[in-house]
């Protein structure tokens, strides 16, 4: 026997008059919806580009990140400038205050004499303050102190002179460099944006109109003699002798023969501010022979080292940022030096850009990688830069 509990006729018909409401409004309701989407969506579907429209918006995108780009690489330039102006300020404040406090202490002993003598009334914190401007502004405390002393006292208040001088110096320039990476990082912002509109028209392009269109990175080794690809280990290593240039634009950020980390000595790295690697930092080591300078700006027709064909050969592939090394041995890579185990994950995904570029394939380019690519990396090169 089923037991239930008995509903009123007058609320059975309430009750069932709503749930028929409840269906009627849903009905409504999702037909409402259903044309509310097909009208948004027909409405607010862009239509695509035409080839040709899409070469002209890419050839004039090109031209807004070519300027930019040129901005870019003269903030990075006076950056760099910047940075070299304040490595000799510290060491130079480093040698004014050794002075500083050497001709301190001697004074300091001078006064505690005049005090026991009766010579000196004003309290002796203030001859032996390590501060400079608080030295300055208590100087006349000096003139109580013997006039034998006088030398001595003059060439303290100098020295006084010269650290309070090259410490404000010095706080003007890291004011100017914290500006400055504020303005290149708004550029670069800016960059990036530009380029994710160039990759949305990438794909409507040939490669015969991609060319016309000026598109920006081009092999580095187009006229190496004698080029012959080797393994991929931290970068990608490569035998012969010519010119090496810049895959696109940039600004150099290293230039030097004195990094003997690498083998053969040459150590050039540069900061792309165009295509699809903006920002990223490349590096050219081992075998090579810089042929520009730091801040100077480049662009894929400028030759930034000379091959001098060495049994070493050169390797070149993706560097930190910071310009110190290859970006392999950074954690977020898999914190891989030149003891291995190769090839990285992050050189082979510069070996793909290269491939991608024309570039020779590499002996090991099929082997498993070891370590990672950080996600910031363009990973299908051929479809980037096709």
């Amino acid at each position: 026997m089923c037991l239930g509990v008995h509903t009123p006729l007058a609320v059975r018909k309430v009750t069932t008059g709503r749930k028929h409401k409840i269906r009627w409004l849903s009905m409504v309701t999702l037909v409402a919806l259903v044309a509310l989407v097909g009208l948004s969506g027909s409405a607010g579907a862009a239509p695509q580009p035409t080839p040709a429209q899409a070469q002209k918006e890419l050839r004039a995108l090109i031209a807004k990140a070519s300027k930019l780009g040129r901005q870019y690489a003269d903030v990075a330039q006076r950056l760099a400038f910047a940075n070299q102006q304040l490595a000799f300020l510290r060491k130079q404040t480093g040698s004014y205050r050794g002075t500083f406090d050497a001709l301190r202490k001697k004074v300091a002993r001078l006064a505690a004499v005049a005090y026991e003598q009766g010579g000196v009334n004003s309290p002796l914190v203030l001859l032996t303050s390590a501060s400079p401007q608080h030295i300055l502004k208590q100087a006349s405390i000096l003139g109580e102190l013997s006039v034998g002393d006088a030398a001595q006292l003059d060439q303290y208040l100098n020295a006084t002179r010269l650290l309070l001088n090259s410490e404000q110096v010095t706080n003007r320039t890291r004011a100017q460099i914290l500006g400055l990476k504020k303005a290149l990082g708004k550029r670069l912002a800016t960059l990036k944006a530009l380029n994710q509109k160039e990759g949305n028209l990438l794909p409507l392009l040939t490669l015969k109109q991609l060319a016309s269109a000026g598109h920006p990175y081009l092999n580095p080794l187009r006229q190496v003699s004698g080029l012959y690809s080797g393994r991929v280990d931290m970068g990608v290593d490569f035998i012969g002798a010519g010119p090496v240039y810049a895959i696109g634009n940039g600004v150099v950020t290293q230039a030097t023969m004195g990094n003997y980390g690498w083998p053969g000595g040459g150590w050039i790295t540069y900061q792309l501010t165009n295509g699809p690697a903006i920002g990223e930092v490349v590096y050219l080591a081992e075998d090579v022979v810089p042929t520009v300078q730091v801040g100077q700006k480049v662009t894929p027709h400028t030759e930034i080292g000379h091959m001098a064909g060495g049994y070493n050969g050169i390797e070149t592939g993706w560097a930190m940022l910071n310009s110190a090394s290859s970006e392999s041995e950074l954690p977020e890579a898999g914190a891989i030096s030149g003891l291995g185990p190769f090839p990285t994950a992050i050189g082979m995904n510069f070996e793909d850009l290269l491939l991608a570029l024309g570039v020779p394939a590499a002996p090991n380019a099929g082997s498993l990688p070891a370590g990672l690519v950080p996600p910031r990396y363009q990973i299908d090169w051929a479809k980037a830069l096709r």
